[in-house]
């Protein structure tokens, strides 16, 4: 009897292809330098041919089939336990992704309503720079009339001045007053004590007939800023008065006289 040198199914299983792995590579190791071992396999391929061939199937040695089952079962246990650790590590994977998206998608959001934040900050202050601006123009279109009224005033030949004085009893001050009836300008400058909380100082043309012009409200002092009043061309006027009136002034005259002037002639 022919001495073999490897397990007697594995050239059945060889030849069926059911070895693999180290088995498969140390039978093929040491068949390629076994002349026995070498005509054993062939008979095996014999063998497994005439499985497919015979007309009455062939029933291979019992340890084949045992040892074939055996491998089966092995590679199906090693299968099982490979599934669950992938699934362990899909469902791990998953939830860091779920993890990290969701961190993400809270990073974007504060990120998002920092940006709103800031842009709406900046379009406040664009907006309030703007209507300093705005107010800023306004005054400097302002200041620039009331110089070319006040120097058109003075450069005019028919211009008259006028001293307005204090009146007995009357708080201190002295006010002067530039009137172009030609123009209906009126350029009011001076200084007076200041007025009570709820009262307003209130400068009046007083006409050569009818009641007084309206000349708007001046402050306490107007030393540094004269007030120019543009009134109707043509109005002749006898005097200018201060007078106070309460808060806001009023359509005529209802407080007592501050400041009188009177034109000359």
């Amino acid at each position: 009897m022919t001495e073999l040198h490897a397990n007697p199914e594995d050239f059945d299983l060889y030849a069926l292809d059911a070895l693999d792995g180290e088995e498969k590579a140390a039978f093929e190791a040491h068949v390629r330098t076994c002349s026995a071992c070498q005509h054993e396999l062939r008979q095996a391929r014999q063998r497994a041919a005439l499985l497919g061939l015979a007309e009455a199937p062939l029933t291979p040695p019992s340890s084949v089939k045992a040892a074939l089952m055996r491998r089966i079962h092995a590679e199906k246990a090693a299968s099982d336990r490979q599934i669950v650790p992938d699934r362990k590590r899909k469902a791990s994977w998953g939830l860091r992704f779920s993890m990290a998206f969701a961190a993400a998608a809270v990073i974007l959001a504060v990120a998002v309503n920092w940006l709103w934040q800031q842009d709406r900050r900046h379009k406040e202050e664009i907006a309030a720079l703007q209507a300093q601006l705005d107010r800023a123009q306004a005054q400097a279109a302002q200041d620039a009339a009331t110089i070319r009224a006040i120097n058109e005033v003075v450069a005019a030949p028919d211009t008259v001045h006028v001293a307005l004085m204090q009146q007995a009893g009357g708080p201190p001050g002295q006010a002067h007053v530039l009137f172009n009836a030609r123009l209906g300008v009126v350029v009011y400058s001076g200084q007076v004590a200041p007025a009570p909380a709820d009262k307003s100082y209130q400068l009046w043309l007083v006409p050569a007939t009818g009641v007084p012009v309206n000349a708007g409200l001046v402050a306490a002092n107007q030393q540094n800023g004269a007030v120019v009043v543009h009134l109707k061309p043509g109005l002749t006027a006898k005097a200018f008065a201060v007078t106070l009136e309460p808060y806001g002034g009023m359509p005529q005259p209802t407080g007592p006289k501050v400041l009188v002037g009177a034109l000359n002639g």
